[in-house]
């Protein structure tokens, strides 16, 4: 009997590990998949047509910027597509998308629409697409060990010195060039901040930049904090962290430059 109940045991766990390996074989090759699709997102975008001499011969009224995203080729496979990010120091350089039908659509779906635990880098429709908003919230996923796709890599800047070495993000559209500086690494809670603050009234705009300072916990890093105000335009990127279902990480940039 107790030699029976050992062998249901062994071949019990037996399944489990197979089982766990099945899953793991699956998690990775999925990941390598949907890292293989935004690798040749980055390629489509970058391919940039140079201008022909017609095109360089006009003279336009206001000198445009040199947009290094091909916006137009992107928007064929899928029009939600509306800018870049990219951000030095870190993997991410990746298309950002909004589906006006369904804001947690990004979540499971890559930039091709395809579904994908990776899912794609995405804002919500409470924030306008022309990043004139006080606060606007870009959000990613925080993917397992060995999978530095989305927002993974941004728990650099929980690092000592990492602000400060890579301080800048940089965010494309089809008309515009915005550079950000990074002024705070936040472990934060889980509410949603467009919800949870009124950035229409100066008063809770302070509450929220207050609530970024007090924040009480020992891996948070600031960077010239004190210079941003209400008038400013501020980048939030937000993820998960790893272990902790209550917590956020929020990397924290102000706009210094719109050409």
């Amino acid at each position: 009997m107790k030699e029976r109940t050992r062998k249901i045991i062994v071949a019990g766990l037996l399944l489990v590990a197979v089982c766990c390996a099945g899953y793991l074989i699956w998690y990775y090759s999925m990941a390598a998949k949907t890292k293989q699709s935004y690798d040749d997102a980055k390629k489509l975008a970058k391919e940039k047509v140079t201008p022909s001499k017609e095109e360089k011969k006009e003279e336009p009224k206001q000198a445009k910027p040199e947009i290094p995203i091909d916006f137009s080729v992107l928007q064929e496979k899928n029009p939600d597509i509306y800018a870049w990010i990219k951000i030095d120091g870190t993997t991410v350089d990746y298309p950002i998308c909004q589906n006006l039908e369904d804001d947690n659509y990004y979540l499971t779906h890559t930039w091709e629409r395809a579904e994908a635990a990776d899912g794609a880098i995405f804002t919500q429709a409470c924030n306008s697409k022309n990043f004139t908003d006080f606060n606007t919230v870009v959000y990613g996923h925080q993917m397992g060990e060995g999978v530095d796709t989305m927002f993974h890599t941004l728990d650099r800047y929980l690092e000592e010195g990492y602000i400060e070495k890579y301080p800048t993000v940089e965010i494309y559209t089809p008309e515009h060039i915005l550079t950000y500086r990074i002024f705070a690494a936040v472990i934060y809670d889980d509410r949603h901040l467009v919800n949870s603050f009124n950035y229409t009234v100066d008063s809770q705009k302070q509450e929220f930049l207050n609530s970024l300072s007090d924040a009480k916990d020992m891996r948070n890093r600031y960077n010239n904090i004190e210079n941003v105000g209400i008038t400013d335009r501020i980048l939030s990127l937000s993820t998960c962290v790893t272990g902790e279902s209550n917590h956020r990480l929020l990397v924290e940039a102000v706009l210094t430059n719109e050409e």
